[in-house]
């Protein structure tokens, strides 16, 4: 008789991760992986399941610098809520729970339509404030998963963070990119789609490759456009607008649609050297010409001590609902000595609604 092994089964058991800055830890599932955040202000992490590739969780923890009671932590949760929330998101509900930690309800709307369920959990240990955003799935197995992330989680007020105001939690993110502020518009002739790629890079990134696909209702691919963000690149914490353009304009089956960053094997590249507003300054207006397009005047100086080349200027036109409704560029001057100004003007040609605000960015080679 031979006695064959059985091979034991694969472990399951949870895991304890600490963040590297010592700010808090948590336990996650084994198989789960963790991309972290560490910076003198910021500690964060998202965890992303093995047959995910989108974060399912987020925790996010920093020093407000003085202690937190509960009055100041209903003002950061406000402060939260107004400065971190530009992103398509809907709160839906706020509840007080029973440890003096408050559980927001809401919606998080994404470029295509689709809206997800986000439940954020926000508490406060002394004077360090820790952030938990939980994507909320259909299956009971992952929503266990969850519950053990979201009640493991255990903030250590000691640790070394620099006091930082709700601002810098804007930038806590699972990925390197995302997009923020998209909408979606038609013109007679085509259908548009524009918003910003975020850098949540701590470097200099080039712009980015973009693709749209328009989809039917059961996922099935119809029309497909390509392009890349504006400028040369997009600034670590900042932000590069983009417009999508279907020339064909929107085909009657098409009712959703996939916005995806990069191709098979793509890997962000660093943009180099860069001359913006640290060596560039520069004065702008606007107005509407007769044909109602936006134009943009204005004059810049090269404040530095070197000749910057190929000077660009970009654009980024908002609505009152903080959604990118155009987006454009345009070549300043092929070489701008030290010292030397010229002015310039912009003219974009559509948009998909009444500007309230306009963004504009000047950027140079060395």
């Amino acid at each position: 008789v031979v006695f064959a092994p059985t091979p034991l089964p694969p472990d399951v058991s949870p895991l304890r991760y600490d963040h590297p800055s010592g700010a808090f830890s948590v336990m996650i599932p084994r198989q789960w992986s963790a991309a972290v955040q560490h910076t003198t202000a910021l500690a964060a992490a998202a965890c992303t399941p093995p047959d995910g590739d989108d974060p399912a969780v987020r925790f996010a923890v920093l020093n407000l610098g003085q202690r937190v009671d509960s009055a100041a932590l209903g003002d950061f949760i406000s402060q939260y809520q107004a400065a971190a929330r530009a992103d398509g998101y809907t709160e839906s509900g706020r509840q007080a729970m029973g440890d003096g930690s408050w559980r927001l309800s809401g919606l998080q709307h994404r470029p295509g339509g689709l809206a997800q369920p986000v439940n954020t959990f926000i508490q406060a240990n002394g004077s360090f404030i820790g952030i938990i955003e939980v994507r909320l799935p259909d299956d009971a197995a992952r929503l266990k998963e969850l519950q053990l992330l979201v009640n493991t989680f255990d903030m250590q007020p000691g640790a070394p963070l620099e006091p930082a105001s709700a601002a810098v939690l804007a930038y806590a993110s699972g990925h390197r990119f995302d997009f923020v502020n998209v909408a979606v518009w038609k013109t007679p002739a085509a259908l548009v789609i524009s918003g910003e790629v975020a850098n949540y890079g701590g470097d200099w990134a080039a712009s980015v490759p973009l693709r749209a696909i328009l989809r039917t209702s059961d996922g099935a691919p119809l029309l497909e456009t390509a392009g890349t963000t504006l400028g040369y690149g997009i600034p670590p914490g900042g932000f590069a607008p983009f417009s999508l353009r279907f020339a064909q304009g929107q085909p009657s089956l098409a009712v959703t649609y996939d916005l995806l960053l990069g191709g098979d094997g793509w890997q962000p590249e660093p943009a180099g050297t860069l001359y913006g507003p640290d060596t560039l300054a520069w004065t702008d207006e606007s107005s509407l010409n007769a044909a109602g397009q936006l134009v943009i005047t204005g004059a810049v100086t090269n404040t530095g001590s070197a000749p910057v080349r190929q000077v660009r200027a970009v654009v980024t036109v908002f609505d009152a609902a903080q959604q990118v409704i155009a987006a454009g560029q345009g070549d300043v001057t092929p070489l701008l000595s030290a010292g030397e100004s010229t002015s310039f003007q912009i003219t974009l040609p559509e948009m998909g609604g009444s500007a309230a605000k306009y963004f504009l960015n000047l950027q140079g080679l060395p």
